[in-house]
């Protein structure tokens, strides 16, 4: 369960490698990532209702077996691992804040990128470069 009390819901992204589920919750600006490589075992649902994975046996060579217990049941399988990411990308905003371009920083760029465009544009460039150094 969640720190907000609220159920966390991760739907099943389509489009995967066969051998890869990858679920994703997207609640707030948080996104959390539900990650089986090399799945396999029976058909899991599409979408997973506050999952708890678990780690069940010894690790073999090559795989090793999990469990995941949500509202939809409690499914057993094999994978090679299973991550559980969390993404928060507004945690670093504010470290990006003092490198966010200005209007002025974007005007002069687009100048910049069209002079590359013309003929002999990259000679102006560099002499303009070396001027300035």
């Amino acid at each position: 369960m969640s720190e907000s009390g609220e159920s966390q819901v991760y739907r099943l992204e389509s489009g995967r490698p066969a051998d890869q589920l990858r679920y994703r919750n997207a609640a707030g600006n948080r996104r959390r990532l539900l990650v089986i490589a090399r799945y396999q075992g029976p058909e899991l649902p599409k979408a997973l209702t506050n999952p708890v994975v678990d780690a069940v046996g010894e690790r073999d060579q090559a795989s090793r077996n999990w469990r995941i217990r949500c509202a939809e049941g409690r499914f057993e399988f094999r994978a090679l691992a299973v991550e559980q990411l969390e993404e928060f990308p507004a945690l670093y905003e504010p470290l990006h804040q003092p490198f966010r371009l200005s209007a002025s920083d974007r005007l002069a760029v687009l100048a910049l990128l069209w002079l590359l465009r013309i003929p002999g544009g990259t000679a102006l460039l560099r002499r303009w470069h070396a001027h300035r150094h």
